[in-house]
């Protein structure tokens, strides 16, 4: 995926997660995003993190995220 594309996915779940009013509808577009490869999970922290975000706990994103 290239750096234009990237961005634009964070940017749309970014904005589709703000406008999120309910913890059922933000756990849904996590896991929406996260199989569209719009997020990636740190095996470290398991914090979700957006698909621009190329490093987390001061280690690089995993090769499968």
């Amino acid at each position: 995926m290239d750096d234009e594309t990237r961005d634009s996915h964070s940017q749309a779940i970014g904005m589709l997660l703000g406008a999120a009013e309910t913890s059922g509808e933000i756990n849904a577009l996590t896991r929406v995003g996260r199989r569209a490869g719009f997020l990636w999970t740190c095996p470290g922290c398991r914090a979700d993190r957006y698909a621009n975000a190329e490093a987390c706990c001061g280690k690089p994103r995993p090769a499968d995220a």
